[in-house]
């Protein structure tokens, strides 16, 4: 494993940029500094090692990341409306960054921590931060540990695991923008994409989860089988409108097959993932700042990438229709994803 300075953190502190790689080639450049990762290289249909995330060249860039690029999210994923719930009849306020909501664990949320490094192997890279009772307006000293390893069979698999010494939420993700036609593209539009869900989360026009989920049938969230990203990206759809394309939460099918798929016939890449979290929240750089640097020189533009979050649907602390995202004191909350990359269109394997 190969470690460098990224850069010096706003207390002093030096950050760190670690590189692991499988046999094939494979190979992911992760910092403790948020946990982000900056670059993925996975080989195209000709071999070429094509790095698919979106990231900056500098460090003092990823200090202020307001698109969250690449980072470990935390102590919540999506956004909990108003900032407030509770929690055996104590009522927690959290600091709203997103408007009217709290938005991915605050405004110095996991994404904004520097996390503590151990090598566990070439290939695997453990992070563990300690988030005190009363971080961001959350109850409970939580120590929190998400693992990074690139498989021999082409996969970067992101494991999960908290605990707290209180009650409290554990609904980690990461945000890492996919372009498979390698992050140079500036477009997803033509990229395809499948999710094996059967209903999706609503939102209002703020973007506050209602607690609703609908049929994704005869609607633009039909993702069941294969369509382009950008096949019903102007629907005259409201929860399309609200959003300016895709920003929505699915609910996923526990059948055995992948979560999503997706395939960028340019490249040739495909990627599978997979997932033991309840639900997947779709978002199209809807909100990416035109004009934003971003490595190599490229700059930012709206719909150049996809995310695919695995999550609890956003608001389900205040949502018992919902799978809840709290866990016990003294309880180890974990999951994991998988983002398993090949070559060739997935569904004609």
């Amino acid at each position: 494993m190969k470690k460098e300075v990224f850069g010096v953190c706003k207390d002093g502190r030096t950050a760190s940029l670690y590189t692991i790689a499988n046999k094939n080639g494979m190979m992911a450049k992760i910092s403790d500094f948020g946990g982000v990762i900056v670059s993925l290289f996975v080989p195209d249909k000709d071999g070429v090692m094509t790095d698919v995330v979106l990231g900056f060249d500098t460090f003092a860039e990823y200090q202020e990341n307001p698109p969250f690029l690449g980072a470990a999210i935390g102590r919540c994923g999506n956004r909990i409306v108003r900032g407030i719930f509770t929690l055996d009849d104590v009522t927690y306020r959290l600091a709203c960054n997103n408007g009217v909501n709290h938005l991915h664990g605050g405004p110095v949320g996991f994404d904004k921590k520097l996390w503590n490094a151990v090598q566990i192997a070439e290939n695997s890279l453990a992070l563990t931060l300690f988030s005190p009772d009363g971080d961001q307006g959350y109850p409970g000293n939580l120590v929190a540990c998400v693992t990074y390893t690139i498989t021999d069979d082409n996969a970067l698999v992101l494991k999960y695991r908290g605990m707290s010494d209180k009650k409290t939420i554990f609904n980690m993700t990461n945000h890492s923008y996919f372009n498979l036609a390698g992050q140079d593209s500036d477009s997803i539009l033509d990229q395809e994409l499948m999710i094996n869900a059967d209903k999706m989360a609503t939102v209002d026009e703020n973007v506050s989860a209602t607690g609703e989920m609908i049929d994704v049938t005869d609607t633009p969230f039909d993702f069941r089988r294969p369509k382009k990203i950008g096949a019903d990206m102007g629907a005259d759809h409201l929860q399309i409108k609200y959003v300016g394309g895709f920003d929505h939460h699915f609910d996923l099918n526990k059948n055995g097959d992948p979560a999503a798929q997706s395939y960028c016939a340019e490249s040739g890449i495909a990627m599978a993932m997979y997932t033991d979290c309840p639900g997947v929240q779709l978002y199209t750089g809807n909100f990416l700042e035109d004009g934003m640097p971003l490595k190599g020189g490229k700059k930012a533009s709206k719909h150049r990438a996809f995310c695919l979050e695995t999550q609890f649907a956003p608001d389900a602390v205040n949502r018992p229709q919902f799978i809840s995202p709290v866990i016990d004191a003294g309880q180890c909350g974990e999951y994991e994803t998988r983002y398993v990359f090949s070559v060739g269109a997935p569904w004609k394997k």
